[in-house]
């Protein structure tokens, strides 16, 4: 075995896709202002979205990257699906602007660009042009390894069962396009395995039908990155993954048919193999953008199939109608059912925390931080509410209500925030592998039992005005505050015992003054309906 060869290679390659990575990072950190004024360009019209996700991705040079922050802004509710995937269509052809530079060979070239970044890298004063030095060095990086690589290769194409080994790769289309799926999956860069294709045809290795088989391959293979970054993130991302992998697919299917046309156009085009296939690169997705774009709204529905189901869902404030404003006393009905419905989403939560402690399960865990982030809302808008009905002409009685349910509602959001708490503290037990032994167990069950009780008769205080249910969540509070105490003394004598480890207590007690200060907010809300206490 040649080692010297091996190293080049492989030396070369390493180079190569730094170089890429390099210059795709510091570009992506130089283009992070562009990144919103570009999102906000983004619209239901389809050939705005695509231009918005080629130019995008000519800037950054990764139609990964630009797939991985799609899949972001759909799972955080900023664009949908529909508007999602003529960007990912169009970020296809911005990918191709780094194979029509490798074909530039500016090798002769690669280490003035290496000396200039490495230069304005360590004399930069300012971030941005550090950044714009890293893309510089990363720019003649890229030229660099290749130009090894293909330095180092060129001995191999007297090699004749080399050639021939290559050459079949265009005698089997399906063993070509196969070998391009592999090589990119591994790299999770099209750019890569493009400069390698084109790496190996400029020594004539691989001829151009070999070379179009690759790179078909090469764009199915690239789908890898947005589907890894879609696992766990919502439905809708989960589509745009599968969506962009069916874009790649069927485009492939097509242009299998069109191999024929490719090797008569691209020799017209240019002789040079090089730029030939940076060529069928750029085709390939620019013919495929021209089919599929006015199939989007055939894509959003065939997705829907192909993967079923809903998203768990914010819960929006509903009972607030600025409507009923005028009528300062039918607007604060409007309110007191909406902080029902957030007991009831309180109450939801409660459960929720309470299966991931028994067993941790993070599709609850998720549900959980949506609902708490619904009960955040619900208070900002309840709070603003109150003080639009303050704005208009309300007698003196209902007015001294008001203070009561500002205070009511911001109990209810520190009541979620616990709930959360617990749920994040279940979290930790499952990561770290620890346990409650079974009395504590019994203990923590009896604890939400009661805190669930205690949250029923809350919501008949709230809703009915109900003095006695809410005289009676005051006896039950009492109740939970002298079982925490017990079962604090009870932990403190498991410990000594040995029955119980020390980072599993911790988490008890942590659980033990979680609820003791979801009663405590509860029981606020229902003195305040007794009018004691400070309301």
């Amino acid at each position: 075995m040649n080692f010297n060869l091996v190293f080049s290679v492989l030396g070369g390659l390493g180079l190569f896709i730094y170089g890429i990575y390099l210059l795709s990072d510091s570009l992506q950190r130089l283009s992070l202002g562009m990144l919103k004024a570009l999102l906000e360009k983004i619209s239901t019209n389809r050939v705005v979205s695509m231009l918005v996700g080629a130019g995008f991705t000519s800037i950054i040079q990764s139609s990964s990257a630009t797939s991985v922050l799609l899949i972001g802004f759909i799972n955080a509710g900023l664009i949908t699906l529909a508007g999602a995937l003529p960007v990912i269509f169009g970020a296809n052809i911005g990918t191709t602007i780094t194979a029509q530079l490798i074909a530039f060979k500016l090798t002769r070239s690669a280490l003035l660009f290496v000396f200039v970044g490495a230069i304005v890298f360590l004399f930069a004063k300012k971030s941005k042009h550090k950044n714009k030095g890293m893309a510089l060095l990363g720019f003649g990086l890229l030229f660099l390894g290749l130009n090894i690589t293909t330095e180092a290769v060129k001995p191999l194409a007297g090699n004749q069962e080399l050639i021939d080994l290559f050459l079949r790769f265009g005698k089997y289309p399906l063993l070509g396009i196969g070998t391009g799926v592999l090589v990119t999956m591994v790299l999770q860069a099209s750019s890569t395995t493009i400069g390698i294709v084109i790496a190996l045809a400029t020594v004539g290795l691989l001829d151009l039908k070999a070379s179009i088989y690759l790179v078909l391959g090469d764009n199915i293979g690239t789908c890898i990155t947005a589907v890894i970054a879609s696992i766990g993130g919502k439905l809708a991302s989960r589509r745009l993954a599968v969506g962009h992998a069916m874009f790649n697919v069927l485009g492939t299917t097509v242009a299998l048919a069109m191999v024929p046309l490719y090797l008569r156009l691209l020799p017209v085009l240019s002789s040079d193999i090089s730029r030939q296939i940076a060529n069928v690169h750029t085709l390939f997705n620019v013919i495929n953008v021209i089919i599929f774009l006015p199939l989007v709204p055939l894509f959003v529905k065939a997705l829907g199939k192909i993967v079923p189901g809903e998203d768990y869902e914010k819960k929006e404030t509903k009972y607030l109608d600025k409507n009923l404003l005028p009528t300062p006393e039918l607007a604060l009905r409007a309110v007191i059912r909406q902080l029902s419905v957030m007991l009831t989403l309180d109450q939801e939560m409660l459960e929720k925390s309470r299966q991931c402690i028994i067993q941790y399960n993070h599709k609850l865990k998720n549900e959980i931080a949506i609902d708490e982030q619904s009960v955040d809302e619900m208070q900002r808008d309840i709070t603003g509410y109150l003080v639009e009905i303050t704005k208009g002409e309300i007698v003196d009685e209902k007015r001294r209500i008001v203070p009561a349910l500002i205070h009511s509602v911001n109990d209810l959001e520190r009541v979620g925030d616990y709930c959360q708490d617990i749920a994040r503290l279940a979290q930790r037990l499952y990561e770290e592998n620890l346990s409650f032994s079974q009395t504590a167990q019994a203990e923590l069950a009896r604890l939400f039992d009661k805190t669930q009780t205690l949250m029923n008769f809350t919501q008949k205080a709230l809703r009915n005005d109900d003095h006695k249910s809410a005289s009676i969540t005051l006896m039950i509070d009492k109740e939970i505050d002298d079982l925490v105490l017990q079962y604090k003394l009870n932990h403190i004598k498991r410990l000594e015992d040995g029955i119980c480890v020390n980072d599993s207590g911790l988490v008890f007690s942590d659980i033990l003054n979680y609820v003791a200060r979801m009663n405590d907010h509860l029981c606020n809300i229902t003195k305040g309906i007794l009018h004691i206490g400070k309301r």
